[in-house]
């Protein structure tokens, strides 16, 4: 990588990138005039032990969403103005047409970071959006200029926790993505599915139970606790207690559940105690013993009901692809952090 100023940095990179557009494309024998498919610019933010698997999940998107992809990092052993950069590019022949992408690598010192936000927007593409990813342990030093042009953020409440999350957000109204929302919407779907023919036992839930493996770098209870507790007006006084939006208490209950098979932070089950029309109801969904990715379904009470569904596994090309385009439930994600941050910090 080449070190230098941001404003001369800045200009080289211009500079490089003009010089590759400019020239025609000869992989097919003969000059061809590149063409761009743009969708957005990309910016993943990283910890400097990161960058490697970032530069792989911004190559990796150019099969779905293509524009300008953006690596960024920072590095105290720079000079503090200086950054250093690397530009690459590619071209791949789409029926007989060279179709061109470009990849740029940066990482900023320590007076540098600041200066993030304007590098971004001066070599973004234009009029497509400007998407910002924090990845795991990214520099807070490049977030909240970095944040402030972007079009839409995505996170990672497996390895971000939801309070920092929740700071990002309050000095920003950009739309929110996040993976771990993602992974975990079956738990979700199955969890409502509970009060699809019981909906009055929302209102009178008095014990929930969240059962996960140990040893997550964050909490996974606190993304599920954020999330129903913004659905049904609960706040949260400790961690082992929630007020309904009547004023009557909820028990939290957290339980360490080692399972042979699952990393750590893995959910394993969710346990409700409600009632309906007088009549206890009794609500769990968790992990098989044997087959971790089968959960078994099961209400007893004022209603009984019994099944078996299986989890379903996605690779984390698609689970980021969802976090890009399923925008409908950014409203409902966003309220759901801001609680589970709540929950952290009690």
């Amino acid at each position: 990588m080449t070190a230098l100023p941001v404003g001369e940095a800045l200009a080289r990179i211009e500079a490089e990138l003009a010089s590759f557009w400019s020239a025609p494309d000869e992989q097919a024998g003969a000059p061809m005039t590149k063409v761009r498919s743009s969708t957005m610019s990309f910016a993943f933010v990283a910890a400097p032990s990161e960058v490697e698997q970032a530069r792989a999940i911004a190559d990796a998107l150019v099969d779905t969403h293509p524009g300008r992809a953006f690596v960024l990092t920072s590095d105290g052993r720079l000079a503090p103005w200086e950054v250093s950069y690397e530009v690459r590019a590619a071209c791949r022949i789409d029926g007989g047409t060279p179709i061109c992408f470009d990849w740029i690598e940066m990482t900023f010192g320590a007076m540098a970071c600041e200066r993030v936000g304007s590098v971004v927007a001066a070599l973004a593409l234009p009029e497509v959006p400007i998407v910002v990813e924090i990845g795991r342990g990214a520099p807070r030093a490049l977030l909240p200029s970095l944040v402030s042009q972007a079009d839409r953020l995505i996170v990672d409440t497996a390895h971000t926790s939801a309070v920092r999350i929740a700071e990002v957000l309050q000095a920003s109204t950009v739309p929110v993505g996040d993976r771990q929302f993602v992974r975990t919407y079956q738990w979700r779907e199955l969890v409502a599915r509970f009060f699809d023919d019981a909906r009055s036992a929302l209102g009178v839930i008095r014990e929930v139970t969240v059962g996960r493996t140990p040893g997550g770098a964050t909490e996974p209870a606190a993304l599920l606790l954020g999330w129903l507790g913004s659905r049904l007006g609960w706040g949260f006084e400790t961690r082992d207690r929630a007020r309904d939006r009547h004023g009557e208490p909820v028990r939290i209950t957290l339980r360490d559940d080692p399972r042979e098979g699952l990393p750590p932070g893995q959910l394993t089950g969710v346990w409700i105690e409600s009632s309906l029309e007088g009549q206890p109801l009794s609500l769990a969904c968790a992990r098989d013993q044997e087959n971790p990715r089968q959960v078994a379904w099961t209400r007893r009470g004022a209603r009984v009901t019994s099944h078996e569904h299986a989890l379903g596994y996605r690779d984390e090309a698609w689970v980021l692809v969802k976090a890009l385009d399923a925008t409908e439930g950014d409203r409902v994600l966003r309220d759901a952090l801001v609680l589970a941050a709540q929950w952290c910090e009690r």
